[in-house]
Formats: structure tokens, C-alpha cells, sequence
């Protein structure tokens, strides 16, 4: 037998799209993309990874999406046909952040000239100048012990 949760989850992933797209008929939800679905094992609770192309209105579709989950709900179990409907929670997607994040920190890394052991030995040279020896005269205490009496 094939992945049927996989399959399952691709079914509500594809229609809840549908469902936020053409059916919640609200100007938000023009531009939002349902990235991940993830759903438990009993198929009773399932969690939307959500983005909208205008980075800064994802976190308002998100609030948007989760306060109209019980409608988007409804119209899921309309569709679908199995026994029991899960519940929906959706949150914001941040991969894409992540990995913008990563390619610039790899970027960086690559633009900047390579150092060497050696490289930081020159640094440390420039930055502690030769210290000048002075000759100190050491002084020394000459104790007596006193005779015990």
C-alpha cells in the first residue's frame, strides 16, 4: 500500500486552497499559497504552513485564516470523504526567510578574502608593538632569623 497520509494530506492541501481562494472571496486571500501541510497520524488535527506574496501581510492572512478555520472546515467536509474532518490551524511559513537568510550568510562568506593562520599572526604583530626590554635591577631582602632563645 502507497503513503495514503501523504495522499490525503495533498487532497486537503489542494482543496482548502481552493477553498481560501475562490470560496472565502476576501482580498487577502488573492495572493496566498498554502506551502506545507502536516497532519497527525489519525488524521484529526492538520497544520497549514501559509505565505502571501507580500511578505508583510502574512501575518494578518494567518490571523485571517485562523479566525474563519471552522468555515473553512465546513467546506472541507463537504468536499472530502472520509470519516472524520481534521482540525485546522495555520501559521506562518518562514523557510523561505531561513534560507534568504542562509544565501546571504553564505554570500558574505564567500566575498571576503579567505584568512589564513598566518594572516592573524601578521594582525596580531601590527596590533601588539615590539615591547622595549629595560634592565631591572632585582632587589632582595636579605631576613635574619632571630636565635631562639
Amino acid at each position: 500500500m502507497a503513503d495514503k497520509k501523504g495522499r490525503v494530506q495533498e487532497i486537503i492541501q489542494r482543496d482548502v486552497s481552493e477553498i481560501i481562494l475562490y470560496e472565502l472571496k476576501s482580498p487577502l486571500c488573492q495572493y496566498a499559497s498554502i506551502n506545507e501541510v502536516r497532519m497527525t497520524k489519525d488524521y484529526s488535527y492538520c497544520k497549514f504552513y501559509v505565505t502571501h506574496m507580500d511578505p508583510s501581510k502574512t501575518d494578518v492572512l494567518v490571523d485571517f485564516l485562523n479566525t474563519n478555520a471552522k468555515k473553512i472546515r465546513a467546506l472541507l467536509s463537504k468536499k472530502l470523504s472520509i470519516y472524520k474532518t481534521p482540525e485546522l490551524s495555520f501559521y506562518k511559513d518562514e523557510v523561505y526567510e531561513k534560507a534568504r537568510h542562509i544565501d546571504l550568510v553564505i554570500q558574505n562568506a564567500l566575498a571576503k578574502k579567505p584568512v589564513t593562520l598566518k594572516d592573524l599572526e601578521k594582525e596580531e604583530k601590527k596590533k601588539k608593538p615590539a615591547a622595549k626590554k629595560t634592565a631591572t635591577k632585582k632587589t632582595t631582602k636579605k631576613t635574619t632569623k632571630k636565635p631562639e632563645a
